[in-house]
């Protein structure tokens, strides 16, 4: 067996015994020589303990799918107990829906000194794109 697969071999083993720290760092060492699968599995066992940066890492470099729904779905619970910047960077990880910002905003208008952060969050998030001038309907005045 040669080192790198040595290395391949123990970052499976650091992966099933729970070692995420070393199974990442080996991972991110030789990413070519993992399958899509075994990937996945990284991202899942990361999600589990709430390493959603580590996660999404992971996502971007092994090009697997971001489980949205798991990320929003934790954002829901951040919010739920009030912890509104992380519900927010996972809103914003997730892409979340305007009805998750409308919570968020709810959330924030209640906290009188976090007014100017609620008002960026609505104009980001869930304000409608004004139609320019020129794509403006133009009423015309039927002269006879």
């Amino acid at each position: 067996m040669t080192r790198d697969d040595a290395e391949i071999f123990l970052a499976r083993r650091y992966l099933a015994k729970g070692f995420l720290d070393d199974a990442f760092r080996l991972f991110m060492g030789h990413p070519a020589e993992f399958s899509p699968d075994d990937w996945a599995a990284l991202r899942d066992r990361l999600l589990e303990r709430g390493r959603v940066t580590d996660a999404v890492t992971v996502c971007r470099v092994a090009d697997v799918p971001l489980p949205r729904e798991e990320i929003l779905s934790l954002g829901d619970q951040y919010l739920a107990r009030a912890d509104i910047d992380r519900a927010i960077d996972l809103y914003e990880m997730g892409e979340a829906d305007p009805t998750r910002w409308e919570k968020v905003v709810d959330r924030l208008i209640e906290l009188p000194d976090r007014l100017p952060q609620a008002r960026t969050i609505a104009e980001k998030h869930l304000s409608v794109p004004q139609p320019r001038e020129a794509e403006k309907p133009r009423l015309v005045k039927i002269v006879k």
